[in-house]
């Protein structure tokens, strides 16, 4: 019975293959962009190996697969990874060419009448295998391309911003410059090292999204000096409203990079988002066990649903999509880094009268027990 089906796909595979190819080039705009060979790909071994699972009655489903029809996985990723090569396709693309592909081959098996269940069900669970296959492929190179893009484009801009800093300090060094012109070369400082901390931001983003822990280099240090200097140079910035409330000195082997990015961005956060001209508290607070350093701002409220998506990439919450400031949705996810590679934890408080406070706990141990 099967053979039957079998022999069909055989003998009419190049009518499959051009209808096939003539829909899509109507329907999926990247296609266009690919000559026919490039668009069938891999496409002839996929019926080929399609009418081999109907010849012999054999289920093309993930247990099938595991066991010996690893060609249909191969295949399917083939497709995949070729459409991931065209820079112009999307995932949404991808997917049609298969839904296409299911609706040409019922059309040609079924001419002269339904097909039988079992038939149906290879076909069905071929489709959804290759589906699969081809959109995890698909991903995965993306993410590889996305990463490399990254990783190039950050490693570019180090040079020129490390150049500019250094002439930047030489001339602030100069004896002959006068105290009006020392403000906006101090600026440009700030500037320059602000744009600085946004790569690292990138390349720090970059590896949380991969899974892995951020690698900070600790080392001892005052970290009320460290984050005393950080509200020193964003004031510089934003004016006089930044305020650091602190017990005193709190030396330690921290992170210091790290930890000196994540205050700055949420800063940057309590300004951009929290109600204008209003003060903007930062605390860094000791006991014997841990550290806390917050940031609070008045303002709008998060809403209970909008805090546990903050600190994912790319996210910004719907009154920052609304509004006027712009941004990456990158900071937060920063400062969750951060934290974690200190093995600490961060709290948020928000309401309409009291406003929002970011709270980093970072336990005292670590800070006593890295090595410098």
């Amino acid at each position: 019975m099967f053979g039957i089906e079998a022999d069909c796909i055989r003998a009419k595979q190049e009518q499959i293959l051009c209808e096939w190819e003539r829909r899509c080039l109507e329907e999926v705009t990247s296609a266009r962009s690919s000559g026919s060979l490039a668009l069938r790909n891999s496409l002839p071994l996929y019926l080929d190996h399609l009418s081999d699972a109907l010849a012999t009655n054999r289920r093309m489903d993930r247990r099938s697969v595991s066991l010996h029809d690893e060609e249909s996985t191969r295949i399917g990723k083939l497709h995949g990874a070729d459409r991931a090569t065209n820079r112009s396709y999307t995932l949404h693309e991808v997917i049609v060419e298969y839904h296409i592909l299911r609706e040409v081959l019922f059309q040609v098996l079924e001419a002269d009448g339904p097909l039988a269940q079992a038939p149906r069900d290879i076909v069905l669970d071929s489709i959804e295998e290759a589906v699969n296959d081809a959109v995890v492929k698909f991903t995965e190179l993306h993410t590889d391309m996305q990463q490399t893009f990254i990783h190039t484009l950050t490693h570019d801009l180090k040079t020129p911003i490390w150049v500019a800093r250094t002439n930047a300090n030489l001339i602030s060094k100069g004896a002959s410059l006068t105290d009006p012109h020392k403000k906006p070369i101090k600026n440009i400082l700030v500037s320059l090292n602000r744009l600085d901390a946004m790569i690292h931001d990138l390349l720090d983003v970059s590896r949380v999204r991969a899974g892995e822990r951020l690698h900070l280099q600790f080392i001892h240090c005052d970290l009320e000096a460290l984050i005393r200097e950080v509200v020193e140079e964003l004031t510089m910035v934003h004016g006089d409203r930044i305020v650091l409330d602190s017990n005193g000195p709190l030396d330690g082997n921290w992170g210091s990079d790290g930890l000196k990015r994540a205050v700055e961005n949420l800063i940057d956060n309590a300004v951009k988002y929290g109600a204008s001209g209003t003060p903007i508290e930062v605390s860094l607070k000791s006991s014997l066990d841990s550290v806390e350093l917050a940031v609070h701002n008045q303002g709008p409220a998060l809403t209970e649903t909008e805090i546990p998506g903050l600190f994912q990439i790319f996210k910004r919450t719907k009154g920052a999509e609304e509004g006027t400031q712009s941004g990456w949705g990158l900071g937060l996810t920063v400062v969750k880094g951060v934290v974690e590679a200190h093995k600490g934890n961060i709290r948020v408080e928000s309401r309409e009268d009291t406003g929002t406070r970011f709270a980093l706990e970072i336990p005292r141990t670590v800070a006593k027990s890295i090595e410098v």
